[in-house]
């Protein structure tokens, strides 16, 4: 039974503009090979015409096309879990990608990346999920979501790191699961 669930907003604007540039700036790299006959320029045009069309489908593929549902369910041990939906083609695809108790949750930060110290905690933290050899997962459909949530998750026996873009209340549950459940973790 899904006790919470939210669906984080997209910002469009800022992902339809950078489509627009991308798809200009790659049309104009292969105008360009065509209007100047040395060889080597024409190369170099179209491997940056190219670069620019790749990365265009990967903001399509990746933040239009793609969305994530996160829910709260009850998981039958009378506790939680969390779990984020990837929905695709407008609702006709759904799957499930991360499913995790929030008892395995060890640290949750709830950060702002525009702020300069919330970016420089952000570049810390993946940093140290590096370090520490975790799994990493993004299941933000944005590419600079705001805010952000990071989760250092013990599932298993294994170490993960998750990155996502929930709400205050969403935000709460994971707090209060880790305050309970991890009482010699660190704190935010």
């Amino acid at each position: 039974m899904k006790i919470y669930e939210y669906i984080p907003p997209k910002n469009n604007t800022r992902i339809t503009s950078l489509i627009i540039i991308l798809s200009s700036a790659g049309l104009g790299f292969f105008l360009l090979q065509a209007v100047i006959p040395i060889i080597a320029v024409q190369r170099i045009s179209q491997l940056l015409g190219i670069v620019s069309l790749t990365g265009v489908i990967f903001l399509i593929t990746r933040c239009v096309a793609r969305s994530f549902v996160y829910a709260l369910i009850e998981n039958g041990d009378e506790g939680l879990d969390f779990t984020a939906t990837e929905i695709l083609n407008g609702g006709k695809k759904q799957t499930t990608v991360c499913r995790i108790s929030l008892s395995a949750v060890r640290e949750a930060y709830m950060l702002y990346p525009e702020r300069a110290e919330d970016a420089e905690k952000i570049r810390e933290l993946s940093n140290r999920a590096k370090k520490e050899q975790r799994k990493r997962f993004n299941y933000c459909h944005d590419i600079k979501p705001s805010p952000v949530c990071l989760l250092f998750v013990e599932e298993c026996g294994e170490p993960l790191f998750i990155k996502i873009s929930p709400d205050v209340t969403l935000f709460s549950y994971f707090e209060r699961f880790k305050s309970s459940e991890c009482d010699g973790d660190e704190q935010e």
